[in-house]
């Protein structure tokens, strides 16, 4: 029976693990954001205790009548921070976080603490004062402001990519060189003085990386590492994730009878084009590689992780909004390469599936 007690360490490790996450995920957040979380966490273990059902994503959460009234969206399109770490700049240490669509990103209370060393949410108190506003395009940074979801939370986040913090160092230093700043502003201007130092040696690594072609070494690990990040190693349950709407409104806008037990094989060719490779290409040609003939019970979304699955099932119905807006399978193309901003059935993937069943 001893072998079954808790290991301590174990625990105490577990513990540091869950104080570094709750530090992440608290810095990109408001304090009225954090409260609320406070206020849905009590409300869903209440629900569990009650027998309540929790809402699912999507849906929107308020409380019960006479009390105060809030709630909680969450959204599947905004970018999710794919890779999370801390960086260290100018003694000052900072969250960032590289989305799935490939931006490196730091949110706003991150910029803040990475030039004054404080958490804060309002950037604009540090940038639009009239001796440094006249060498930063404010108007462009609000334009340029990215909405992104951290996992783990229930919250957007907002932030910008990080060259933005170069530019804010950038107008700092070129402030001080041409009028009078505060003494706050001159302690800011320090600081963007050492970070743009620090960003230097860095950018000189990147560019002997280049230059080396070691830098192709690190763009297969960032490879992996996306692949780590949506598919298992194991084939999970079979569920049905293509609604049988899917596949009707294909059959309808090629104007062929449907039946769902012979589908053409081209239509295996569709689902990979439309919906894995929209998705990421990359987990596209790995899935397919993994299975390269999908059937009942071996399919490519049993490869899929949570975070996989979650991003396949937002595309599948973005995919099929369209479908039911479109008159036949050209107009559906059109619209598809428009919206997705490139052409949806490139070799590579179309000749990728050879299989009539992609459900």
């Amino acid at each position: 029976m001893e072998e079954n007690k808790p290991n301590k360490h174990a625990k105490a490790l577990s513990k540091i693990g869950a104080s570094k996450g709750g530090k992440a995920r608290a810095s990109v957040l408001t304090p009225e954001q954090r409260k609320e979380i406070a206020v849905n966490a009590v409300r869903t273990r209440w629900a569990k205790t009650k027998g309540i059902p929790i809402a699912e994503v999507g849906q929107q959460v308020t409380n019960s009548p006479g009390e105060n009234q809030s709630h909680l969206i969450l959204k599947n399109d905004s970018p999710i921070s794919l890779f999370q770490g801390e960086l260290e700049l100018g003694g000052v240490k900072f969250f960032c976080h590289v989305l799935d669509d490939g931006k490196r990103v730091i949110a706003q209370r991150e910029v803040v603490r990475a030039l004054t060393g404080k958490v804060a949410g309002n950037l604009k108190a540090y940038i639009g004062t009239s001796n440094i506003r006249e060498y930063i395009n404010i108007e462009k940074i609000e334009n340029e402001t990215i909405i992104f979801r951290i996992p783990g939370t229930q919250y957007e986040a907002i932030g910008y990519e990080a060259t933005l913090l170069i530019e804010i160092c950038d107008a700092y230093l070129k402030a001080r060189e041409s009028v009078e700043l505060t003494p706050t502003q001159q302690l800011l201007a320090k600081q963007a003085e050492i970070i743009v130092r620090a960003c230097a040696k860095i950018g000189i690594i990147a560019l002997i990386d280049e230059a080396t072609g070691f830098q192709k070494v690190r763009a297969q690990n960032a490879l992996r590492l996306k692949i780590q990040a949506f598919i298992s190693e194991d084939l999970q349950e079979w569920v049905r994730m293509f609604p049988e709407d899917f596949f009707i409104q294909l059959a309808r806008l090629e104007n062929v009878h449907y039946s769902p037990r012979n589908r053409p094989i081209r239509w295996g060719k569709y689902v990979l084009a439309f919906v894995y490779a929209a998705v990421d290409k990359d987990v596209a040609k790995e899935l397919k590689k993994r299975i390269p003939n999908p059937q009942h019970g071996r399919n490519l979304h049993q490869l899929l992780k949570e975070y996989g699955k979650e991003k396949v099932i937002a595309q599948i119905y973005q995919v099929l909004g369209i479908m039911k807006t479109c008159r036949d399978m050209d107009e559906f193309k059109q619209k598809f390469d428009y919206i997705f901003k490139e052409a949806p059935l490139q070799s590579e993937f179309f000749d990728l599936v050879d299989t009539t069943n992609s459900n």
